[in-house]
């Protein structure tokens, strides 16, 4: 999973604009929690995403994605000098549920399921630690639908780094169609 998927995802969304789908970009801040947390000494990610969405049904979406998120380099496990720094890259696919089966306006459930790419690194004296690892993540929550372009979730998301840390958290994000 590197940035190479970008020109591959875009030129599949180019053949599938035919079909009724529609491409897109989202963005979000969240804020880490558990171990994830600790780890960034409580500070708040950001992270963005290009999408295609892909009408299945009357109320169903799929939504692959290629993003990338990052906490900001702070203190490491509140300790002074250690600088830890958190990023990933992600494939995912989002489920989108819209109860009242309109896919233009309205509340809706969000899944999603994919591959992140994690890369976690902290100075710790003279023997700085790295971790570059391909971890499966899961997010679920709620969204709405503004208009035919605009769009906002907030998701609780999932992500085993290593054994002794994982990626959980809140997200809140908009989404806007072209």
């Amino acid at each position: 999973m590197t940035p190479r998927c970008l020109p591959l995802l875009l030129m599949s969304a180019l053949s599938l604009t035919a079909q009724d789908a529609s491409v897109g970009m989202k963005a979000h801040v969240f804020m880490p929690m558990s171990d994830l947390r600790n780890f960034t000494d409580h500070r708040p990610g950001i992270g963005a995403a290009l999408f295609i969405e892909l009408p299945v049904g009357e109320a169903l979406l799929l939504r692959p994605s290629l993003g990338a998120q990052q906490v900001p380099v702070g203190a490491s496990l509140g300790q002074g000098g250690t600088q830890g720094k958190v990023t990933s890259v992600d494939l995912m696919v989002d489920a989108l549920w819209f109860p009242n089966g309109d896919l233009n306006e309205g509340p809706y459930l969000v899944g999603s399921l994919g591959g992140q790419e994690w890369r976690v690194s902290s100075p710790a004296g003279a023997t700085p630690a790295s971790t570059d690892v391909l971890r499966l993540g899961a997010a679920g929550g709620i969204g709405y639908q503004f208009s035919p372009r605009l769009g906002v979730e907030m998701k609780a998301f999932w992500s085993a780094i290593e054994t002794n840390l994982t990626a959980t958290g809140i997200s809140l994000g908009a989404t806007w169609k072209f």
